[in-house]
């Protein structure tokens, strides 16, 4: 079902940087099949700027939080006005079904996606299915998520490249989880992070700003480290992706958007977690058993020299 050329089309993708990534291969096929319609998203504050930077969207703007009550009326009250023809749910979270809800008994012909399972799905699960590209009316895009149009937004800008965070040569970037429960630990990222130094390499530690307190652990213990917890966007982490020569990560929201960027590199999880990088990419998982600190940083190296991501002549590692 497409819109026609008057027509305006609202998608809804809250949630978080995982499920935005997932979502990426939806919100081209429904940009090219509605060429001339006003497509507007409804999404999170801190996917806005990302958002803004793709072609798929005419608008992009976010929902009020939950507790601005009157705020989010009145936005919702907009969204009435706006007279959309058409709406794809592509979260069907609770912020989805406040809208549903909010727009009344005349609201737009509504798609959504399968409600997650289980909390963690609306977070890192593919957010998309073919159930619901069938009920849509769209043929599902055969192809994984790809931004490599991130790193290429605003490229003549200075702060969208490497020297303008001081980083130079050749470089691999190291994304913790924001959950300490499933993170390596600050001494295996410091430990791995003083190995690449010394092997010429310079370690970039990229992260959101709640994790600045982890950060300056890892710096503190690996001095030679570029930190840049809370100081790289995700347009920007595109743009480093795009460049650095591997990651190395665990349970992290950014290790999507590195990878969808073009970013290979190796996951360090837990046994019985599910799989976080989007299937056929260059990654490989190191699991392990008891403590994700029991993945040691000579392992890490060995696995990424066997990638063969390490830069020409750094495959023998100096301790």
């Amino acid at each position: 079902m497409f819109a026609r050329k008057a027509e305006k089309i609202l998608i809804i993708k809250t949630g978080g940087l995982a499920g935005f990534v997932a979502a990426e291969p939806a919100f081209d096929v429904i940009r090219r099949e509605n060429p001339k319609a006003e497509i507007s998203l409804l999404t999170s504050e801190k996917l806005q700027r990302l958002a803004r930077a793709s072609a798929y969207f005419d608008q992009v703007a976010a929902l009020p939080p939950a507790a601005e009550s009157e705020m989010r009326k009145g936005f919702i009250k907009q969204l009435k006005t706006a007279k959309f023809a058409l709406v794809y749910d592509l979260s069907s979270d609770e912020d989805a079904r406040k809208v549903y809800a909010g727009l009344g008994p005349f609201r737009p012909k509504w798609r959504s996606v399968p409600a997650p399972r289980r909390k963690r799905d609306a977070v890192s699960a593919a957010p998309v299915s073919e159930k619901f590209f069938d009920a849509a009316g769209i043929d599902m895009p055969d192809r994984k998520p790809d931004f490599s149009w991130a790193a290429a937004a605003r490229k003549d800008s200075a702060n969208m490249r490497p020297s303008w965070f001081g980083i130079s040569g050749a470089f691999g970037l190291l994304l913790p989880s924001l959950d300490p429960a499933f993170r390596w630990p600050a001494e295996n990222y410091a430990d791995f992070a003083r190995m690449m130094a010394r092997n010429g390499i310079m370690p970039v530690l990229v992260g959101g700003k709640a994790l600045h307190n982890f950060g300056d652990e890892v710096a503190d213990r690996a001095p030679e480290i570029v930190d840049l917890t809370g100081k790289a966007d995700h347009l920007q982490l595109a743009a480093l992706s795009r460049e650095a020569h591997f990651f190395v990560s665990d349970e992290a929201e950014e290790v999507h958007l590195a990878v969808g960027a073009g970013c290979a590199g190796v996951l360090i999880k837990k046994a019985g977690r599910e799989e976080l990088a989007p299937e056929g990419r260059h990654v490989v998982t190191l699991t392990v058993t008891d403590a994700l600190g029991d993945a040691s940083s000579d392992f890490v190296w060995r696995t990424l020299a066997n990638m063969q991501l390490l830069p020409e002549g750094q495959h023998a590692m100096r301790r």
